[in-house]
């Protein structure tokens, strides 16, 4: 009940258009509910007569005619215009509920998606919110008061003939309340498991799209269809068990109630005809068979709506879960970076708090310094630069820079100054233009093609028609891993940071382009402190400062010449790259 009141919440941003959709919808149930009245008039005033007298009754014929056809128009018109009110709020709410997740989406902590995939965060903004759409703002709150509003105005109108009908007609709340309980009970885990599972299959369908080259490369179609096949069997056979309840519940038990209703109806005034105490009309007879059918359909509209509100509750659970995850702590206070002097200060962190991927690191990279990070896969090199960027803070000793102590201040301002060069850089979808400037308004195209030019990709202009208009398709895949990574260079140029990551920047690309970049780092290291992550060590041989790192420690630290002397793992890491080399070539 409290994910109902939340959903319903939502409704305060679009009060007018759902006052006035349902307005609308009390306004149709009247006039529909009056379409019976002038059939039993029709039987009774006209018909019915007519046979007996013989005499001409047109006239009240086309009266009645006229007046049935307005109250047809009025309902179609009012059921139409109510629709495109509740429509039009439903689906603004689920602009606003989507612009409440992308936005939490953006302030939520990194580790929150360390064992999320993509694919059930997508599932939650699109799948979910789009089920909130349809089977709760659209069928529930247009659908079901709908038939709330015809059930009471059918029980007012049969009443207002006949007050013993209605009240033995009561008898169908009481049977309808113990019905709503006994499905509930049992439909909310099944529609929850199917939205766990449902999600689970586009996280499959993510994975499997993003990794499509290494499933074929590594053959492994049958074995990633099985695990498929294996989760949507499981969504199969909940939705098998879901179908036998709803089917059971939902259908039958409707329609028995409405037979039943009609065979009480039926059997009341048969016996009072036979008695000889019948005193209605044949109109009056019709008038209320058409009330107890126009009462169980609405009844049997709020038994099929419940499955959808069940449907509902599990999506809202969801998205709530979302929107309510805490967001990163973000003091309000910014930093500014006027030099880049970068301290690590006694640094311990790890992902999972019983286990540390940095112990003690201290090191100070001097503003306009390069400082190389070294060291077997898992040595805790990227987990440096994580920390750095507040993508994560550690569990003890500060980071600083300028002397400022970065968990003291806005994650933004942090990175303000700092740009970041990755392994695999990542393209938008745009142009090369809108790749190098993010967007940011105040990068001219001039400043975005001279730092394109200034990175060695002059060729990239040139090759395009549209030279830095070119477009660019979702992760660039059109592009080679070199031209990626010179668009990934030219916007760190663009953005002129005071602090620079290269992180294994030349490590995806082939000699020609590597000399390219080469001479490019250069001169985007020019007044920056820059740190780089390379396993290439033939790339850091000019650093003010390497570090070389094991087990999240730092064994070894000097420029280059100095740690060959030591003779220590630098050097035996130097050494063994070196002899790669002489037999590659």
């Amino acid at each position: 009940m409290k994910t109902v009141k939340r959903l319903l919440s939502y409704m305060k941003y679009f009060k007018m258009h759902f006052t006035i959709g349902i307005g609308l919808v009390i306004l149709s149930m009247i006039t529909d509910l009056g379409a019976p009245i002038i059939v039993q008039r029709v039987i009774d005033q006209v018909i019915t007569p007519a046979a007996t007298s013989g005499e001409d009754y047109s006239n009240v014929l086309v009266r009645l005619i006229a007046i049935y056809f307005g109250l047809t128009v009025s309902t179609v018109i009012t059921r139409y215009i109510s629709a495109i009110y509740r429509m039009r709020g439903a689906n603004g709410i689920i602009k606003v509920i989507r612009d409440q997740l992308y936005t939490r989406v953006q302030e939520l902590p990194i580790h929150y998606f360390d064992n999320l995939p993509a694919g059930k965060i997508v599932a939650r903004i699109t799948n979910d919110t789009e089920n909130l759409r349809q089977q709760f703002y659209v069928a529930t709150v247009g659908q079901i008061l709908i038939n709330v509003f015809y059930v009471i105005g059918a029980f007012t109108a049969i009443a207002f003939f006949h007050t013993g009908l209605a009240l033995v007609l009561l008898l169908l709340i009481p049977l309808m309340y113990f019905w709503n309980k006994f499905y509930t009970k049992y439909a909310r885990s099944f529609h929850r498991e199917e939205r766990e599972l449902n999600s689970d299959i586009n996280g499959k369908l993510n994975e499997s799209i993003q990794g499509m080259q290494i499933i074929q490369a590594f053959e492994q179609e049958e074995q990633i269809s099985a695990e498929f096949e294996e989760t949507n069997g499981k969504w199969y056979e909940v939705m098998r068990k879901y179908v036998i309840l709803d089917s059971s519940f939902q259908w039958t038990f409707a329609d028995f109630l409405r037979r039943v209703s009609l065979l009480l109806l039926m059997i009341y005034f048969s016996t009072q005809y036979i008695n000889g105490t019948l005193g209605i009309s044949v109109g009056m007879l019709y008038l209320f068979g058409d009330y107890v059918s126009r009462l169980y359909e609405p009844i049997k509209g709020i038994i099929q709506q419940m499955a959808f509100v069940q449907q509902a509750i599990a999506a809202g659970d969801r998205v709530f879960e979302m929107i309510d995850s805490d967001p990163e702590d973000n003091p309000t206070d910014k930093m500014t970076v006027t030099q880049g002097r970068v301290a690590f200060n006694q640094v311990t962190f790890g992902y999972n708090e019983d286990k540390d991927v940095l112990k003690n690191i201290q090191f100070v990279a001097e503003p306009g310094e390069t400082v190389a990070l070294v060291g077997h896969t898992g040595s805790g090199k990227s987990s440096i630069m994580n920390l750095l960027f507040r993508f994560y803070d550690p569990q003890h000793g500060e980071i600083t820079v300028d002397g400022q102590n970065t968990r003291l201040y806005s994650r933004q301002s942090v990175r303000e100054e700092m740009g970041i060069v990755l392994q695999d850089p990542f393209l938008f979808t745009g142009t090369i233009y809108s790749n190098i400037t993010m967007d940011n308004p105040k990068i001219s195209k001039e400043e975005a093609i001279q730092a394109l030019k200034d990175v060695g990709g002059e060729d990239l202009l040139q090759k395009f028609e549209k030279g830095i208009d070119e477009p660019v398709v979702e992760k660039g895949s059109t592009l080679s891993s070199g031209q990626r990574q010179l668009i990934s260079f030219a916007r760190a140029l663009a953005f002129n940071p005071k602090i620079l990551i290269l992180d294994e920047a030349t490590s995806s690309i082939d000699t020609e382009t590597e000399e390219i970049i080469q001479h490019a780092m250069d001169v985007l290291k020019k007044g920056r402190t820059t740190f780089i992550i390379a396993h290439r060590l033939s790339t850091i041989q000019h650093a003010d400062q390497i570090l070389v790192l094991d087990q999240g420690e730092i064994l070894e630290r000097g420029t280059h010449d100095t740690l060959l002397t030591t003779d220590g793992v630098y050097a035996e890491m130097y050494e063994m790259q070196k002899k790669g080399q002489t037999i590659a070539s």
